[in-house]
């Protein structure tokens, strides 16, 4: 046989063969290897394969002599022109035939239709499906060699017309798409990308749809592309931030169900399948039972993990029925229990059905049984006093607002109104109040620490007075204000000597007696709210002319319950309200328990015809009052020596994704050589020589984005700055609400501008 020289440089040749190496060792290894062949003429084909020219002019002098064959060039090109016997397009290079594996395909071509639809379908015939959810699981399929074809104008035209014809997108989308595409390292990484982005803009919609005050990441990628394509799965895993910013949207989204009155079905657009958001849901449940609705069981049968599936089970168990209160609960698990049952009784109350009584004795015998375990606890009637005290240990003024019968059942009501104080710090928590739960027994020793039988004799005014000694060394440090008396408009102002102000309001309490139903005790609420917090905006502005910080606290002596019959038995005593003031001992029936001197019923009965709604005994709704607390703080000193914010100036358009925002530098130290940049996806910068020591300065910037902005956008800046003989750097991240866009960009307007 003969000797077979074979000239492979893109790796083709898959037989048998001695590969040439490039030490020169091994060339004239492979030489006299040639030579010996020759010389035997052994019947073997011996085959030498070298990978490049330059080596296999080491070898060209054999060609043309006996027992040699001519030369083998493997070029992908001709090959695989042989193979489909036809012409090659001038831009299927070799080293893109190689990497796309064509030689190993056969035959791909498809009867009429063209080489590049032909070379597509041999890629992934579902990338030229017409069904979208095809089509993206064709493309997560494709590797990077795929990438390097949609590089080629003539295949990425053809791709586009599909795209457009088969998956009803608009050409400007498909061009987008195939240019990020092309642009991409990786497809899955770019996949990724896109599936946060859509995510974020399914966020992005909600924030603006309910007005929630929270800044999100800019736009990279149209909307249009977006929301073309059907949502793209995206494990948490590699959601990176994002649950946080859902989880945070959707506590905003929670508070604002009362305060703007979206509806709860409406979080059900937030919810995605990761295990962090689900497990918050679950927390908010507990809180909001208006939360649970069948539609967020609904939501949740769509998904797949375990993790959603376990929440679908237990709230569904707690849709049918609520639970009761385990008898070993520790204080704050019964309050969450409390905020999720009181969600409860407000639908059942509004709806006028009636209450399973096992519920409310579960909740009164674990009241009863763990009297000292709230003692010990934050949330003893006596931290109002405590608080009261804190916070005039630190030269504050303190407001305490005593609403009587102000139930923590209708603590949703408090918070709608009382939200808009945007300039006091609010917080909110529940109190158990003493037992029972009457004006006698509660309201001033919630408002002193000390229960009743301890204190001193005397008018409400004295007793505070004694209580608080320590802080009112004047006459005029205490003002003390009744609902029910008239006042002069100088009583009611906080003046240089005030140190403790007390509003009694008791039109609630007076209501409640009369009134026939709760939706009209609801209705109560709100108008003697309103009216506080008109008191509360005018002590703020009396505390800050007179350079005063300010706290109030609005509480209440007890709450109340709405009754569900008549007490059919014999008297026991003097009726108080919703208990028996008792003249001497005596055995309890089973439908009372004693505490002090009154026997207190354990269920919702009512002692008088008429009294539906009332107090004095161990519901949850009567023994829970509300905490809130606002307060005035002080600004943050700067945690850098530059500090950067913007202004109040609105963010301007001023020309196409062009916008200009104004900021206020602050400087408590001399600062020079300022440069601020913008950070991607936008673009700009300004410069500053210096800033003196203790100074500000107002500053416009520009910058520009490859994509349109919309709506509240957090946009990161980086400073850099001499400071002090050292060079700084630091990011700054404003939220900065851009302008709704006037006029939607279409070929049309587009044509129209070009005009000009």
């Amino acid at each position: 046989m003969a000797v077979q020289l074979i000239l492979d440089g893109f790796g083709i040749d898959t037989e048998a063969a001695v590969i040439v190496k490039t030490q020169p060792n091994d060339i004239i290894a492979v030489r006299q290897q040639i030579d010996r062949h020759l010389q035997l003429k052994s019947d073997a084909l011996l085959r030498i394969r070298v990978n490049s020219y330059a080596l296999f002019k080491r070898f060209s002098d054999y060609e043309g002599q006996n027992g040699v064959l001519p030369t083998q060039h493997l070029i992908p090109r001709v090959l695989l022109a042989q193979s489909l016997n036809t012409g090659l397009p001038i831009w299927l290079s070799d080293e893109l035939i190689i990497t796309l594996d064509l030689l190993q395909k056969g035959d791909f071509l498809t009867p009429h239709q063209s080489f590049e639809t032909s070379l597509l379908i041999a890629c992934d015939a579902d990338l030229l499906s017409s069904d979208i959810h095809e089509f993206i699981a064709a493309l997560t399929r494709q590797n990077t060699q795929f990438i390097q074809l949609l590089a080629v104008a003539a295949v990425k035209e053809t791709f586009c017309r599909y795209i457009v014809l088969g998956l009803s997108l608009t050409e400007e989308i498909a061009r987008f798409l195939l240019e990020e595409l092309v642009k991409a390292d990786d497809i899955r990484c770019f996949l990724h990308t896109l599936a946060y982005q859509q995510h974020l803009d399914c966020l992005r919609r909600f924030v603006s749809t309910h007005q929630l005050n929270q800044a999100l990441p800019p736009k990279i990628y149209p909307v249009s592309l977006l929301q073309a394509l059907p949502l793209l799965a995206l494990p948490e895993k590699e959601a990176n931030d994002l649950p946080d910013k859902f989880i945070k949207a959707l506590h905003a989204a929670e508070r604002s169900i009362p305060a703007q009155g979206i509806k709860p079905e409406a979080i059900n657009d937030l919810l995605v399948d990761w295990p962090l958001l689900l497990s918050e849901l679950a927390v908010l449940v507990s809180e909001n039972a208006t939360l649970l609705t069948q539609a967020l069981l609904d939501k949740l049968h769509t998904f797949t993990s375990q993790e959603s599936q376990n929440l679908l089970t237990a709230l569904q168990q707690r849709l049918d029925s609520y639970p009761l209160l385990d008898a070993s609960a520790i204080v704050d698990e019964v309050l969450n229990w409390s905020s999720a049952y009181f969600d409860y009784c407000r639908k059942a109350f509004l709806a006028k059905q009636p209450l399973d009584e096992s519920v409310n004795l579960s909740f009164s015998d674990w009241l009863l049984a763990q009297q000292a375990r709230i003692s010990r606890s934050v949330h003893d009637w006596r931290s109002v006093s405590a608080q009261a005290r804190s916070y005039l240990d630190q030269a504050y003024t303190v407001v305490i607002i005593m609403v009587d019968a102000l139930s923590a059942l209708n603590q949703d009501i408090l918070l709608d109104e009382l939200n808009s104080l945007d300039h006091l710090t609010l917080r909110q928590q529940m109190l158990f109040s003493p037992l029972p739960t009457l004006t006698e027994v509660c309201k001033m020793a919630v408002l002193t620490g000390q229960p009743v039988s301890d204190q001193q004799s005397g008018n409400q005014e004295a007793i505070l007075r004694h209580a608080y000694q320590n802080y009112l060394a004047e006459e005029k440090s205490l003002k003390v204000i009744q609902s029910w008396a008239e006042s002069s408009e100088r009583t009611e102002r906080i003046e240089e000597q005030t140190q403790l102000v007390v509003l009694f309001e008791n039109r609630l309490d007076e209501r409640l007696h009369e009134c026939p139903s709760f939706s009209k005790h609801r209705e109560d609420i709100r108008p003697i709210i309103r009216q506080i917090k008109r008191s509360i905006m005018g002590w703020y502005k009396d505390a800050a002319r007179l350079n005063k910080e300010v706290v109030f606290f609005i509480t209440a002596d007890h709450g109340m319950t709405v009754t569900q019959e008549l007490y059919a038995g014999q008297a026991l005593g003097e009726v108080k309200e919703r208990v028996y003031k008792l003249k001497s001992s005596m055995q309890m029936p089973d439908e009372f328990t004693l505490i002090g001197d009154y026997a207190v019923p354990k269920k919702r009965c009512r002692l008088t015809p008429h009294a539906w709604l009332t107090h004095g005994g161990l519901t949850p709704e009567e023994v829970l009052i509300p905490f809130i607390t606002l307060s005035s703080k002080p600004p943050r000193p700067s945690a850098t020596p530059l500090d950067l914010k913007l202004t109040d100036v609105p963010c301007l358009v001023i020309a196409n994704k062009f916008w200009q925002i104004e900021v206020l530098l602050t400087a408590n130290t001399t600062i020079n050589n300022i440069q601020i940049y913008f950070t991607k996806p936008f673009d700009g910068k300004e410069s500053i020589d210096s800033i003196r020591a203790n100074r500000q300065q107002t500053i416009k910037i520009n910058f520009n984005s490859m994509q349109d902005q919309e709506g509240l956008t957090e946009v990161e800046l980086l400073l850099t700055y001499d400071c002090a003989d050292r060079h700084e750097k630091n990011t700054k991240r404003l939220s900065v609400k851009f302008p709704v866009a006037l006029l939607e960009k279409d070929a049309g307007t587009q044509s129209f501008e070009d005009m000009f």
